[in-house]
């Protein structure tokens, strides 16, 4: 796996419809599939940055080998490690205030 993040959504939104149209997998009400979550639902870290995880493989596909060096060479996306992409949503919430974690 290979794992990034980008702090400005509509970069991130641009980068996603682009990978998209080449992707081109159509949907029954004429749509394309998604390479990846929109920006609107995709994880976030705690510092509200949009995280994404793909395969390998991914990164190779002709698309996606092309821009990705353009955008990591910007500071646009940075490639982060496994132990850095923790979105939001996995990490604990908090203790009730007996210090337990039930509800």
């Amino acid at each position: 796996m290979k794992y990034f993040r980008a702090a400005d959504a509509a970069l991130y939104e641009s980068i996603r419809l682009q990978l998209d149209a080449a992707w081109g997998h159509p949907t029954p009400d004429g749509g394309t599939l998604t390479c990846f979550d929109p920006a609107a639902v995709a994880p976030r870290d705690a510092a509200g940055r949009l995280l994404l995880a793909v395969n390998d493989e991914f990164t190779t596909w002709e698309p996606a080998a092309t821009l990705l060096p353009q955008l990591l060479a910007s500071g646009a996306v940075e490639e982060i490690d496994a132990a850095a992409y923790l979105p939001v949503s996995a990490l604990p919430d908090r203790l009730d205030d007996d210090g337990s974690d039930d509800e």
